[in-house]
């Protein structure tokens, strides 16, 4: 009877999934040609132009059949088909190969060395074409159906399983003695106890004179309050059951609760009840667990945790100090470079203290990330609330890196949404200090082409509006896999930047941690075709009637900004 069902349910699997075709061939006019041969078919065409636009689509569908192109810039269809084989997902594809190299014996063999299973010069016949695609489409069908009618097979082997189990459980709950034996275990080193509902104790299992002290003959027939003192309520029913009480059984979360030996020593337990119906009649079972040496394991990990907290708070406090003491001689040799550079000197001294100087900004630029980082990380960040100009403090920002842009020929510019308010109410020094890193990194790996700013804003309740900022260059990118290294302290995306371009890698974890202190967040994207795109959101009050003067003031700019004719600006 069950072979008649399972054949019965395997007579009914019909694939009706897509049926996906993959075209490689760097000349777009082939691939309108075939798929003009098989566009009128049922089948979902994926064109591509390159083994590496193919070997991307491999990744995410499933394909009948593969035709590729052999000549192709690049990676050619011989190295496209060995990795396509070479992957368990796609090995089995059936691949095609279409060539205009003539009738050349090596390219044949080539072709189906590298796993080919059909090899096709051009021009094709297009109806061959598509009866070879049609027997491929059909094996791919085929092998759908078995795949579906395996999972069928599964299900009901599973289902019946599941059936067999239940049999089982049920004629495990016929007998009170077969349940009972089940319960107790005579080879756990926890301790296992059975009782009924008026809470005299059935049975226990021989780890109970190891974990008590008592004998199963002293504690038989006894109430479970003997060895569980909170285990039952008034009426004997265990308290904290979870569905125990009224469903024919149950099991209760794990309690821990202290119990005390036959010689009045005491330990930490975990205990489980579980419960059900033999006989009409109720019956419990208990699991005690000793888990002293792991309370002692949890202690002995909370403290060596404060101890590291101890540690790392040590560490930020020293670092902080150091960082600060070292600016303050730092500003002192700078001082000096600087009047020494005001004096007459030759040209092979004025290298000299030009260097000097050099060298200490970069130093001090080292340091005040430092000392930013340590700052942030102590927990001793705080945020400043004042009105500010929007566009006075993105010049601010943009007119930093002028000169160094008109320096490499590059387009340094912003644009901002006319919807954005004139005055918004926030640290502006902090806003202003992300923006100058992002334009900063953005011209610094930027060689050729722009730099862009967007702003605008993203929601507002009247009360407060949330900015996003969008830095865009075209620059030397970043690769994918190197995104999520980007705003942890001291990364770069490898060795050779920090020798090509300096840093220290906390500038991009110092603006993540600034920006999530103003209630935003950060990300960064691909600028197609190339560069990168760095944008983050920050979240401002709107003013509330201070005077201008003050917003003026907190720009640091010294003098008043009129409102702005325009909403862009390029330099």
């Amino acid at each position: 009877m069950v072979k008649f069902m399972i054949r019965q349910v395997i007579g009914m699997v019909v694939f009706d999934g897509p049926i996906n075709i993959l075209l490689v061939d760097d000349n777009p006019e082939n691939l309108l040609a075939l798929e003009a041969v098989l566009g009128d078919s049922n089948y979902r065409l994926v064109k591509c132009l390159s083994g590496e636009e193919a070997l991307r689509c491999l990744r995410y569908d499933d394909f009948a059949v593969i035709v590729l192109d052999v000549q192709m810039p690049g990676m050619d269809g011989f190295e496209t088909a060995r990795l396509i084989k070479s992957h368990e997902k796609t090995k089995e594809i059936p691949i095609i190969f279409i060539s205009a190299a003539g009738n050349d014996n090596r390219h044949q063999f080539t072709g189906y060395a590298v796993g080919a299973i059909d090899y096709m010069l051009k021009p094709f016949d297009p109806q061959i074409l598509r009866t070879k695609i049609e027997g491929f489409v059909s094996m791919f069908v085929n092998n759908k159906k078995l795949q579906l009618q395996s999972e069928l097979l599964h299900q009901k082997t599973k289902e019946l399983e599941r059936i067999n189990k239940e049999l089982m459980r049920t004629a495990y709950q016929l007998s009170k003695a077969e349940a009972q034996a089940r319960i107790v275990s005579g080879t756990s080193v926890d301790t296992m106890i059975t009782f009924d509902q008026e809470g005299r104790i059935l049975s226990v299992n021989p780890a109970l004179e190891t974990m008590f002290g008592y004998t199963e003959t002293e504690v038989l027939g006894r109430s479970v309050t003997m060895l569980l003192p909170s285990l039952m309520s008034g009426d004997l029913i265990p308290a904290n059951m979870v569905g125990g009480a009224d469903g024919p059984s149950g099991a209760s979360m794990p309690l821990e609760i202290r119990l005390a030996r036959k010689d009045g020593s005491v330990f930490d337990a975990e205990i489980k009840l579980g419960g059900t119906i033999v006989d009409n009649e109720r019956i419990y079972a208990c699991t005690v667990s000793d888990i002293t040496q792991r309370k002692q394991s949890e202690m002995e990990l909370v403290a060596a945790k404060e101890e590291a907290e101890i540690a790392a708070r040590a560490k930020t406090d020293f670092l902080a100090m150091v960082s600060h003491e070292i600016r303050t001689p730092m500003n002192g040799v700078l001082g000096m470079a600087a009047l020494l550079l005001e004096t007459d000197l030759d040209e092979e001294q004025r290298g000299y203290a030009e260097i000097i100087k050099k060298s200490g900004d970069a130093l001090l630029s080292v340091i005040n990330d430092i000392l930013d980082y340590a700052k942030i990380e102590s927990g001793k960040m705080e945020l400043e609330e004042v009105e500010f100009h929007l566009e006075s403090c993105m010049n601010e920002a943009i007119d930093l890196f002028v000169a160094k842009s008109r320096k490499q020929n590059l387009e340094l510019s912003y644009s901002m949404d006319p919807a954005l308010p004139e005055y918004v109410v926030g640290d502006v020094t902090k806003l202003r200090q992300v923006l100058i890193n992002l334009v900063g990194n953005a011209v610094k790996f930027t060689n050729e082409g722009s730099v862009h700013v967007l702003v605008r804003p993203v929601r507002s309740d009247g009360e407060a509006v949330e900015l996003e900022f969008e830095v865009r260059d075209t620059g030397v990118g970043i690769p994918e896999e190197k995104r999520p290294l980007l705003f942890q302290p001291f990364s770069q995306l490898d060795s050779s930047m920090t020798r090509k371009y300096g840093g220290t890698g906390l500038g991009l974890a110092i603006c993540k941690n600034l920006v999530e202190l103003m209630r935003g967040r950060i990300k960064v994207r691909s600028n197609k075709p190339r560069g990168a795109v760095f944008a983050f959101t920050v979240r401002m009050k709107t003013p509330d009637g201070r005077a201008r003067e003050q917003a003026d003031e907190a720009c640091g700019s010294g003098h008043r900004f009129p409102p702005p004719p325009c909403s862009s600006g390029t330099t």
